[in-house]
């Protein structure tokens, strides 16, 4: 009964996952085109964009959060499926998850940098250069950290 609730919540906290995925994509899309669109019609930075890039931070942080639940034993029932004459696959397999963790964390700080930079700034301009330069590298080193397990 045990491993069959573990099970469950797994599975949960994985669909949850790939929802805030889902959400942390659209929001990427909708920051870094605001981003754009800011930069080459000068547009004022408005409460809008300031809510998109703080929205994109808190989907980091969920993101992480979840993910730390997937590779702990708190997710329990993740398991990684080996075959044993394909062992190159069972190193990439269990090496991978340490390094998605590891370049999400770099993302979530470069993530940081790039909200923090941009509210310290006054004018717009600076503004949506800066949260699409560093949110832009987040994105980039998120995108990295998936290719691996995807290709």
């Amino acid at each position: 009964m045990t491993n069959l609730s573990a099970i469950i919540t797994s599975d949960f906290v994985k669909i949850i996952h790939d929802i805030v995925s889902v959400s942390f994509l659209l929001l990427a899309v909708t920051l870094i085109y605001r981003s754009v669109r800011g930069i080459k019609n000068h547009l004022p930075y408005a409460k809008t964009d300031k809510y998109v890039a703080i929205a994109f931070i808190v989907a980091l942080y969920l993101q992480l959060i979840l993910g730390l639940i997937m590779f702990t034993n708190l997710g329990s029932g993740f398991d990684f499926q080996y075959i044993p004459d394909e062992s190159n696959n069972m190193v990439a397999k269990r090496l991978w998850p340490v390094e998605h963790i590891v370049l999400m964390l770099f993302a979530l700080f470069i993530a940081n940098l790039g909200l923090i930079s941009s509210f310290l700034t006054e004018k717009s301009q600076s503004r949506f250069k800066k949260v699409l330069i560093y949110y832009s590298i987040a994105v980039v080193l998120i995108a990295i950290s998936l290719l691996s397990i995807y290709a």
